[in-house]
């Protein structure tokens, strides 16, 4: 059996699969498969703007921040966490629905620990379609006094 699993990726396809059946290369069947997979309506995730300058910080305080987070797609969006990557910490965790067509700010809460440049990659986990369990990726930038 064959298995291809479509989940998040519509449109057309085109596979290939070679079986090999233990007497060597001579042996080799190619299977061709291809075809079209329609769309489910599913959330599309945009992060605008992707670089997101955060201004100016406090070095040991909090400082809060909105990431604006827009569903481009044609059903609800769930956004499960957004975690750091340079700093391995959660800025946020839950489960927040965004409707198809709709944008909202999410606050997060920054604590440079040092005065300077402040950067970061943060990554928005949710079920989009553009997301493929990686999470979506934006930059946090500001500098810290």
């Amino acid at each position: 059996m064959i298995t291809y699993r479509t989940f998040k990726y519509a449109g057309k396809f085109d596979k290939t699969v070679t079986v090999f059946t233990g007497d060597g290369k001579k042996n080799a069947q190619i299977i061709h498969i291809s075809g079209f997979v329609k769309a489910i309506p599913m959330g599309v995730i945009e992060v605008t703007p992707r670089k997101i300058n955060a201004g100016e910080l406090t070095a040991g305080s909090q400082n809060t921040v909105p990431i604006i987070i827009k569903n481009t797609g044609d059903a609800p969006l769930t956004i499960t966490a957004i975690k750091s990557m340079k700093f391995k910490t959660t800025y946020f965790t839950g489960n927040l629905v965004i409707p198809a067509g709709q944008t909202i700010p999410v606050p997060v809460t920054l604590r440079p620990t040092q005065s300077g440049r402040f950067l970061d990659i943060v990554l928005v986990y949710s079920d989009a379609r553009n997301d493929i369990g990686r999470g979506y990726k934006a930059v946090l930038i500001g500098k810290a006094k």
